[in-house]
């Protein structure tokens, strides 16, 4: 029994340790990343849609739908959704969005910090909790790179976006983020 014991110890041990050394690496990653421009599927109750993004970590994002030529753009305080078939976007203001924490690198590198990064099913992610909806966040095994994203929608949708980064650190244009262009 207290070889048993002290197997366990020694395990848990270690994987907490493991976990804390991924954490480490992926703020790191953070850290010293700025921006994103990625390729993203999402999958909203079982309906693809594909596209292409621009995230900047201080709360922007700028994406094109592939289909839909829908468009979904944040300016760091609001966010709009405009279908290609309306004059007129949807406006909201951002911290009312689970974007809100998805987009604000400081937010997940605190809770990287907080050790509360999680492994399932061979998935790293860390799980948090805005406005009484779970968000599960996660990150690439090798390059320690944000993946994806798992949420529920406004209209309790079951949300799941999975990103393939393109390039870290591009040099963008801030008017890509400039919501009035798109009133």
């Amino acid at each position: 029994m207290k070889y048993f014991l002290a197997t366990l110890l020694i395990l848990i041990l270690t994987s907490t340790k493991a976990y804390s050394d991924i954490a480490k690496k992926i703020i790191n990653t953070l850290v010293n990343s700025n921006n994103y421009e990625f390729r993203f599927i999402q999958n909203i109750n079982k309906k693809k849609e594909t596209g292409n993004c621009i995230l900047s970590f201080n709360k922007k994002i700028n994406c094109k739908y592939d289909n839909t030529g829908k468009l979904l753009i944040s300016d760091g305080k609001n966010l709009i959704i405009k279908n290609k078939n309306s004059d007129i976007p949807n406006l909201y203001k951002l911290k009312n969005t689970t974007f809100y924490k998805i987009l604000d690198k400081k937010y997940l590198i605190s809770e990287l910090h907080k050790s509360n990064i999680k492994d399932e099913n061979g998935e790293i992610f860390v799980h948090i909790n805005y406005q009484d909806v779970g968000i599960k966040i996660f990150f690439d095994k090798e390059k320690l790179l944000l993946k994806g994203w798992q949420t529920t929608d406004m209209y309790n949708n079951s949300v799941f976006t999975e990103i393939k980064i393109i390039e870290v650190n591009k040099i963008i244009d801030e008017d890509l983020f400039d919501i009035k262009k798109f009133n």
